[in-house]
């Protein structure tokens, strides 16, 4: 049997678990106030918060923690913090996807607005338009037909940012900036 001391030690780690778990979750605790739902399962874990007996309650965190744990073992639950999120979210910039709810917790201000790479390949095609590789292996190809003060070529920089009404403006090695657009080979 468990002395009172090792329940509450026991008690103790397993709430510290579960606050990590609800960090973990974050993304999903503020895609929530804008109005998606949460796992049920995550649900049913914050209920056992109600519970007053110590040992029940900690019975229930056992329980919710192990099913959580094989939920996301077995890919039915997503857990990600927010770095993750925003790596994510990097490596579809420029890509004109719909709205993915996993995306939609993240504050406006805090969504990506500009990356900067490096070139991995770059071709002038026709018009003098330019085909680029980046270092992330995104495609992109220049809309306009401004003259580039300098000359994409491996390893050069590259800053790409968002415009008005969905374009993007792209600079290199702090050059002239050009219209620029992501494409999907």
């Amino acid at each position: 049997m468990m002395s009172k001391q090792q329940s509450d030690k026991s008690l103790r780690r397993l709430i510290m678990i579960g606050g990590l778990s609800l960090t973990m979750l974050a993304p999903t605790a503020l895609a929530q106030d804008k109005g998606l739902d949460r796992p049920q399962l995550f649900n049913d874990l914050v209920e056992c918060q109600t519970i007053t007996d110590s040992a029940a309650r900690l019975a229930c965190y056992d329980q919710k923690v192990a099913q959580l744990d094989s939920a996301q073992k077995n890919n039915e639950l997503l857990v990600a913090d927010r770095a993750e999120v925003q790596e994510a979210e990097r490596g579809v910039f420029g890509l004109q996807l719909p709205r993915i709810k996993l995306f939609s917790g993240n504050d406006d201000d805090q969504q990506i607005t500009e990356i900067t790479l490096t070139v991995v390949s770059a071709k002038q095609m026709g018009r003098g338009k330019w085909f680029l590789i980046l270092d992330d292996g995104a495609t992109w190809v220049q809309t306009d037909t401004t003259m580039l003060s300098s000359y994409p070529k491996k390893g050069s920089s590259i800053l790409i940012k968002r415009a008005a009404m969905g374009s993007f403006l792209a600079k290199v090695n702090g050059g002239r900036a050009f219209r620029i657009k992501r494409v999907v080979e």
